[in-house]
């Protein structure tokens, strides 16, 4: 049969299982409020490297828009540079060319020489005194065809011999702008391959720092997707914190309310036992006042509490 709850063993037994109830909760909502707070400060972790990881993408679009204007900047240099060169390496083929056209009618006026040099003034000298004693003389139409044919020779060597000399002052000065458009070509082709190599390394930089900045976006993905699942698992923690909080008040409420009316009922049972000591002596004391033997006050007194004396 169940012991009635004013019962102070059962009372006892009642408060001690829910003791033993808020011990457990205790350890319950301490628990989950631990792992509620873990939970958060990785969260908070997470939260601090995304914030780092934004700060770097920031730095790394700044470059990459910095790289990527050089870039461009430099694609329109050595555009530019191919065309310097391909208007040069034209003009130097075809000066070339004429140089060798030249060249070779030198070797053929040099043939029609005799492959020996010419003394332009010392034949014009010739020629003008040859013309003045034609001109001057009285010759025998033999002396006359011989001064004829001997003009027309010197007349025909000096065609020659002067294209000979205006072609080698060509070929010099061909040679000058030859010499010129290959150094120009030069520079241009150092300046091309300079401007190349620092594109390369440009351009190395630019695709290393796409991919790190790809490797970050992931990073920073991936790390959004875990803080928000840890986010979700620290507000389950903490719906169960608060719902194992509130059951803990309760159970605190009904351990309090317990204790009290156990602790009521030990004061309950102590003054009852006290009142029955009394009794006993109140007997006692009645029969001593039956008897007509003299009380103390407090005899009297007890006699009264418990009305067993009529008093006016």
């Amino acid at each position: 049969m169940t012991q009635p709850l004013e019962d102070p063993q059962a009372l006892k037994q009642k408060l001690n299982e829910l003791r033993e109830k808020v011990k457990v909760l205790e350890g319950e909502v301490n628990e989950l409020r631990q792992k509620r707070d873990e939970l958060n400060a990785k969260v908070k972790e997470l939260s601090a490297r995304i914030r780092e990881i934004r700060e770097e993408l920031l730095k790394d679009v700044d470059r990459l828009k910095e790289l990527r204007e050089m870039r461009n900047k430099m694609l329109e240099k050595i555009k530019s540079l191919k065309e310097v060169k391909s208007t040069l390496r034209v003009a130097i083929t075809q000066l070339v060319e004429e140089r060798r056209e030249k060249l070779q009618r030198i070797k053929e006026l040099k043939s029609l020489m005799g492959n020996r040099r010419v003394n332009i003034e010392r034949l014009e000298e010739e020629l003008r005194r040859l013309e003045w004693e034609y001109q001057t003389k009285t010759l025998s139409p033999e002396a006359e065809r011989f001064y004829v044919e001997r003009m027309n020779q010197i007349e025909s060597i000096l065609t020659r011999a002067r294209e000979y000399e205006k072609l080698r002052l060509e070929i010099s000065d061909l040679n000058e702008k030859i010499t010129q458009l290959k150094n120009e070509y030069s520079r241009a082709a150092d300046e091309l391959k300079a401007i190349s190599e620092e594109y390369l390394k440009i351009k190395k930089e630019y695709m290393e720092l796409k991919k790190k900045r790809d490797e970050l976006k992931s990073e920073r993905d991936a790390l959004k997707e875990k803080r928000e699942e840890l986010r979700n698992q620290a507000n389950e923690y903490h719906a169960k914190y608060l719902e194992k909080k509130a059951e803990l008040a309760t159970l605190n409420e009904e351990l309090e309310k317990v204790s009290i009316l156990y602790k009521a009922t030990i004061l309950s049972k102590k003054a009852e036992e006290r009142r029955k000591v009394m009794w006993k002596e109140a007997q006692k004391v009645l029969e001593k006042y039956k008897r007509g033997e003299p009380l103390t006050l407090e005899e009297f007194k007890l006699l009264v509490e418990f009305n067993l004396v009529q008093t006016k």
